[in-house]
């Protein structure tokens, strides 16, 4: 099985993803197979990931665990949320989250979705400290961030290169305290 993880809530099928499992996924599976599997529509989108996954998602101090949402409904995959940077000797991780479409957003999806996936992080890969960086022009990520106790820490300026233009992110993180839970 490549899922190395599943969780389910009221309205999604979260499906998840280790370093293992984009290897087996890329060792075993033909290219249409893995467009299909990562809900992937062009093949710049697949050459994309193959970039990803040969370049390595983990190293000799970090890696990740991805989860990918799925509609319990239609099947239809929607986008991904889960950890990368994830540093297990100092149980510290980067979170990220993203919807594939438009006409996804503003259903609480990603709600539904962070709150089962920082829940995992906590309790099942022994986090302490979950980090996250949001575009400074992205107010309803870093109102998402807050509502699951996030606290902003820093501005960063040119954390991101797009072509010519940086990107100035804020840093923000949940640190594990008994007294505070995710929702």
């Amino acid at each position: 099985m490549i899922f190395n993880a599943q969780i389910e809530t009221n309205r999604l099928l979260l499906r998840g993803w280790n370093q293992q499992s984009f290897h087996d996924l890329f060792a075993h599976y033909s290219q249409p197979q893995i467009m299909e599997m990562l809900g992937i529509s062009s093949q710049d989108e697949y050459e994309i990931e193959l970039s990803r996954y040969n370049g390595g998602y983990s190293t000799y101090n970090l890696t990740i665990q991805f989860f990918q949402l799925v509609a319990k409904e239609s099947g239809q995959i929607l986008g991904w949320c889960g950890f990368h940077s994830w540093a297990q000797q100092h149980r510290r991780a980067e979170v990220f989250y993203s919807l594939k479409h438009e006409e996804n957003r503003r259903q609480g999806l990603m709600s539904e979705a962070l709150k089962a996936v920082l829940e995992f992080g906590l309790n099942e890969m022994n986090l302490r400290r979950i980090e996250a960086f949001v575009a400074t022009n992205n107010p309803a990520s870093y109102r998402l961030l807050e509502k699951f106790h996030f606290k902003k820490e820093a501005t960063i300026k040119h954390r991101y290169q797009f072509g010519d233009d940086t990107d100035w992110d804020f840093m923000y993180a949940f640190i594990k305290d008994e007294k505070i839970k995710i929702l």
